[in-house]
């Protein structure tokens, strides 16, 4: 009978279980960089508030809006410059992209240009941005999210606050 070369194979198994043993860093998931020039679309998908304003803002719920944006991408820190259509004031974002999520909310504003919105009762009001935060995740294809934007209602033309609206909105971004 012949016999089988114990020693040979037992150091294959010995070699193998050393391979499987020893510790691998795992490698991190690529992150995406959402650097650059983007063109958005925003639907108010909610709202509450908006004094005199809240028929009109219940007009335009659903209906598309455009808006541009650009962001700057350092690590994972972003920081955003995004236009914001029914104020007419510019915004700027701080926040960061952790894997495909994508987290930003305003640090600053600049003042209106839009101070003159028409209530069904015929007076005027303006809208100042106060805050929002946005959520995304982030695809080959685009940005997806939901904004969530607090604005003051004040009577046109200055800054006394009548009101105060809470919008909550879906949004695309894409490069154009």
């Amino acid at each position: 009978m012949r016999g089988v070369n114990v020693n040979g194979l037992g150091g294959l198994v010995l070699v193998l279980a050393m391979a499987a043993c020893r510790s691998s860093t795992p490698t991190a998931p690529s992150m995406p960089d959402v650097s650059g020039a983007w063109l958005g679309e925003v639907t108010l998908t909610d709202f509450d508030g908006g004094e005199c304003l809240a028929g009109t803002f219940h007009d335009i719920a659903g209906l598309p809006g455009q808006f541009h944006a650009t962001l700057a991408q350092t690590g994972t820190r972003v920081t955003a410059t995004m236009d914001i259509d029914h104020t007419g004031a510019v915004c700027t974002f701080t926040g960061s992209v952790q894997g495909d999520q994508l987290l930003l909310s305003t640090t600053n504003c600049t003042d209106p240009k839009i101070l003159a919105l028409p209530c069904s009762n015929g007076a005027i009001r303006g809208l100042l941005p106060d805050a929002e935060s946005l959520r995304a995740t982030v695809a080959d294809t685009g940005i997806v999210g939901t904004a969530v934007e607090n604005d003051k209602v004040v009577v046109s033309g200055t800054t006394n606050s009548v009101g105060q609206f809470t919008g909550r909105s879906a949004f695309v971004l894409s490069r154009p």
